[in-house]
């Protein structure tokens, strides 16, 4: 494994780098607004309301963070099992 990273260009390293923190952060920010949608609409847009909004609007966030993660960690896979 030593000798194939020797090889490789220093530009594939600087992507690969910002790659993984790309997707650690899109990943990342998904999980907590899977987990707590409720805190991830109080810091982004609680500002903006005059009430809180339904349960069904939590729960449609909910499923959306948990697809952009999905998606995060699918993207990060292939990139990750192509080079």
């Amino acid at each position: 494994m030593e000798l194939i990273t020797m090889f490789v260009p220093p530009e594939l390293k600087l992507f690969s780098i910002l790659a993984t923190i790309f997707f650690t952060l899109w990943i990342g920010f998904a999980l907590f607004g899977a987990i707590a949608p409720y805190t991830l609409w109080k810091i982004t847009q609680s500002w903006k309301a005059t009430k809180e909004p339904p349960k069904s609007y939590f729960m449609m966030q909910r499923i959306i963070a948990i697809l952009f993660a999905t998606v995060g960690i699918s993207f990060w896979v292939f990139l990750w099992t192509r080079y």
